[in-house]
């Protein structure tokens, strides 16, 4: 859940294992760092696009402070799937064969998120649903 405003200045996604990504004003959706990073944006930029490395789609709903906003890793299956408001996403990101990490983008100062769960799931809740589009990592 995002508050103070993050909702409209914030990302979630994955980043290479192997990236560091550096201090200070960093723009996900901007070279070098495009290259590394994949997300799931907020009300900022063009609102509910999914980004890697400059591609994106455009059918996610646009998440808002307090929504609750849940990532899906699927390690076997190469996949990074969305939900806003307990509803799956058509937009998600496939073919991930390496490790990542999880990230929170938020931009003005006062924004924070709040990370409710982190927990290995014995099964995808995932399924297809209407105008799924795939990203490619």
């Amino acid at each position: 859940e995002f508050e103070n405003g993050g909702g409209n200045t914030s990302a979630l996604g994955i980043v290479r294992d192997t990236y560091t990504i550096p201090a200070g004003d960093v723009d996900p959706s901007q070279p070098p760092h495009a290259q590394h990073i994949a997300f799931y944006e907020g009300q900022w930029w063009a609102g509910g696009r999914v980004y890697n490395k400059g591609a994106h789609v455009g059918n996610n709903t646009r998440f808002n402070d307090n929504q609750k906003v849940i990532l899906e890793y699927d390690s076997y299956k190469g996949t990074l799937m969305f939900f806003v408001g307990g509803k799956q996403q058509p937009d998600y990101i496939s073919g991930i064969k390496e490790k990542v990490r999880f990230i929170v983008f938020l931009y003005l100062a006062g924004s924070s998120c709040l990370i409710r769960s982190l927990k290995k799931l014995a099964a995808p809740t995932s399924g297809h649903v209407a105008n799924e589009q795939a990203v490619q990592w």
